[in-house]
């Protein structure tokens, strides 16, 4: 018998929201990068980016999760993020490749500042 994996969605992301117009909201993503659902983000004047804590640039203060995947290598794009009041599952959030359990843990600090709580199970 033949089997399909389903491509995952918000719904495997996004365990509870406190309100649909409140929770999520629509932002701009820097070009530059295939930006994966449930993508931790950073955000440098005025655009979405990739968490990057030990990097030189701007990006390193965790203020949403992406809540689709959006294709912004040929230029800045619009996307879904979950930006505040949210419950969202861990295990489905992606971060840089190589990050240490300790920036990891900062940056969930940081988002649970914001009120997205991570945790997985309810």
């Amino acid at each position: 018998m033949a089997t399909s994996t389903l491509p995952k969605d918000l719904g495997d992301l996004l365990l509870v929201e406190v309100s649909p117009g409140w929770t999520k909201q629509k932002g701009v993503l820097l070009a530059g990068t295939k930006y994966l659902l449930g993508q931790v983000l950073a955000k440098v004047e005025g655009k979405y980016q990739v968490l990057d804590p030990a990097g030189a640039a701007a990006a390193k203060k965790a203020v949403a999760v992406l809540g689709e995947d959006v294709d912004a290598t040929e230029g800045d794009q619009p996307g879904v993020l979950i930006a505040r009041g949210a419950v969202v599952d861990p295990n489905e959030l992606v971060w840089p490749a190589g990050l240490p359990d300790t920036q990891k843990a900062t940056a969930l600090g940081e988002l649970e500042a914001l009120g997205i709580v991570a945790r997985a199970a309810l």
